[in-house]
């Protein structure tokens, strides 16, 4: 192991899981399984946690983002659906990653995440694949329409984009509606996946 090593660690993952990771990472290299238990001494990078089956008021998520040891938080599951994703990012989630990933695509993902991207893996459909607009479709946002859909990528509502923009409710919802025409999307959750998939959220959390 170097001191370049981007260190992960796996919270509510069954030991089989564990190895798994464990192999992935030791092919890819550049990478080192640790443990949260010397996470003060040596602190994480990226912290992987299962939630799918996880007891109702498991807090181990919320721990582990607000934890100053740890650097970034992704959800590594197999319950890899466009529903959960917009919940975790609101909580300062990073990533969202599905265990079916290979080893290079996990590797991508994971030093995405480090270099402080917002990363789902693999990308989950918006729209009926049919449907799917080009990701040119994001140039034709105005700035302001980018601007909201990165908020609202990150778990604002839109009293709190309202305030963070200075700008009036029924503006953010203009601006929402003309950004969901030109998208095509048609609810929140799908916003969230379109901004994500676009680098949107990304942008705006750039700025923080």
């Amino acid at each position: 192991m170097t001191s370049m090593d981007i260190r992960v660690a796996l919270l509510g993952g069954d030991e089989l899981v564990r190895r798994g990771l464990d192999g992935m990472l030791r092919t890819l290299g550049g990478f080192e399984l640790g443990s949260v238990k010397d996470r003060a001494r040596r602190p994480i990078d990226i912290a992987l946690v299962e939630t799918f089956g996880a007891p109702r008021g498991d807090t181990t998520l919320e721990r582990a983002v607000a934890d100053p040891f740890i650097g970034h938080v992704a959800i590594y599951t197999w319950n890899h659906q466009p529903g959960l994703v917009p919940e975790p990012l609101a909580q300062g989630v990073t990533g969202y990653l599905s265990k079916s990933l290979g080893a290079q695509q996990l590797g991508r993902a994971l030093r995405a995440i480090h270099l402080g991207e917002t990363v789902v893996a693999p990308l989950l459909p918006v729209l009926p694949t049919k449907e799917l607009r080009s990701t040119t479709q994001a140039d034709l946002l105005t700035a302001r329409e980018r601007e909201t859909l990165a908020h609202i990528a990150t778990g604002k509502s839109n009293d709190e984009i309202a305030q963070q923009m200075q700008i009036s409710l029924n503006s953010v919802k203009s601006y929402i509606r003309s950004a969901y025409r030109k998208t095509g999307v048609r609810s929140r959750s799908q916003a969230v996946l379109w901004a994500v998939s676009h680098g949107l959220a990304a942008e705006v959390l750039e700025r923080v």
